[in-house]
């Protein structure tokens, strides 16, 4: 079985990508799809395309399910890339941002066919994973595109869609996972999650975290749901209403990456891919 480090969601098919290739889960599990990175992190989907991140390409993208591939032009760029995040509204913008491993962050306007290094701000530019906050009100203004950036140092706060960052406060060294509250312009709910010091919780939007003393010590998978949050540490998947009560999912295995969908929160990891049906969330 496949170690999955990241999944993505089009249409109705699920794409999961980890060191040993690109997959998508047909009846049958999951199919090898080949792809042009030789050493791949991670897969993302937008506009009718699917985008592959990695080495030696940085980005490269299919408009026909992986059945060509055509490489991005990065700006110079030619550190691998470790995630991709599409804007709320890529599939008109065009807007996805890329971390990379030392390049900083990267963003397209055009579906991911070109790369500009957006690092006005950044002060660590290794960047191990990227969240967007859902689209402003219609009727707030200024109409800000808030986007998040999880670092070697802390977590960085960008409110124009990743041309500029900002360092949040209250969290040091490495985070590797973030998630953003559905009602984030209501609660101010932003989680992020590290290997070594745990689980940070904003209630203002992301400008300050604090450690949240009852959760667990450990975060490799982290994701936002309707009802709530759901996080994996080392032993298995936890869930939890506000951030800050956190209770074992029984029977659960550990997860390196959820992803929330309709039908419930997809979570990939060394024993592949499974699914925590909504209902049961």
């Amino acid at each position: 079985m496949p170690i999955i480090l990241s999944l993505a969601k089009q249409n109705e098919t699920l794409w999961a990508a980890g060191p040993e290739g690109l997959f998508k889960l047909n009846g049958r599990g999951l199919e090898a799809v080949p792809q042009p990175q030789q050493e791949l992190a991670c897969c993302s989907a937008a506009a009718g395309r699917i985008l592959v991140g990695g080495m030696p390409h940085g980005t490269a993208f299919s408009l026909d399910q992986g059945g060509n591939w055509q490489a991005s032009w990065m700006d110079g760029v030619d550190t691998g890339v470790l995630c991709i995040a599409p804007a709320p509204d890529a599939d008109e913008s065009g807007v996805l941002l890329a971390g990379s491993a030392g390049g900083g962050v990267l963003r397209t306007a055009n579906h991911g066919y070109g790369w500009q290094v957006c690092n006005f701000g950044l002060q660590d530019y290794t960047v191990l994973a990227l969240a967007w906050a859902p689209p402003a009100p219609a009727d707030a203004w200024p109409r800000w595109e808030v986007v998040f950036a999880a670092t070697e140092e802390g977590v960085y706060r960008s409110p124009n869609g990743g041309r500029g960052w900002r360092r949040a406060e209250g969290l040091a060294g490495v985070v590797q996972t973030l998630a953003v509250a559905p009602d984030f312009y209501q609660s101010g709910l932003v989680l992020a999650g590290a290997e070594d010091t745990g689980l940070w919780r904003s209630t203002n939007g992301g400008r300050t975290f604090v450690p949240v003393a009852n959760g667990p010590q450990r975060v490799d998978a982290l994701t936002a749901t309707p009802r709530g949050w759901l996080l994996s540490d080392a032993e298995g998947l936890w869930r939890s209403g506000d951030g800050l009560a956190w209770s074992q999912v029984e029977g659960s295995t550990p997860a390196l990456v959820l992803l929330n969908t309709d039908e419930g929160v997809w979570a990939g990891g060394e024993q592949g891919v499974t699914l925590l049906p909504a209902d049961k969330l």
